[in-house]
């Protein structure tokens, strides 16, 4: 009986913290998409000759844009196959919750991760 309340536990921990991480990866996904639209907008908004000054301005926020992106991507892609490993370990050994899941913890604690949480 135990075992099945531990089991639960770590089960409730892990989709807690999966939870959080997907959670943060939205909100980067949204705050990048703000970026973006703003970015779009003045564009729009821009006379010919401000383009013209703009340029290297508006290359420079292109290539941060692509870089957050990457980012993001990789954080998600290191979330999700960490979080697949995890759950395969808690089905393969049900009752060796005893070892931590340090590449889990690694994953949510990306950089993108935790910046997504302190704007939570």
């Amino acid at each position: 009986m135990m075992d099945r309340g531990r089991t639960e536990h770590d089960v409730q921990e892990i989709f807690e913290a999966t939870q959080q991480s997907y959670q943060a990866a939205i909100d980067n996904t949204f705050a990048l998409q703000e970026q973006t639209l703003e970015f779009a907008r003045s564009l729009l908004e821009a006379t010919a000759e401000a383009l013209q000054a703009q340029s290297e301005n508006n290359r420079a926020t292109l290539e941060s844009l692509i870089e957050q992106s990457r980012k993001q991507r990789e954080a998600m892609e290191n979330l999700v196959r960490e979080s697949a490993k995890v759950y395969e370990r808690l089905l393969q050994a049900p009752f060796s919750h005893s070892q931590p899941h340090q590449e889990f913890d690694k994953a949510t604690e990306a950089d993108e991760v935790r910046a997504s949480k302190g704007n939570n």
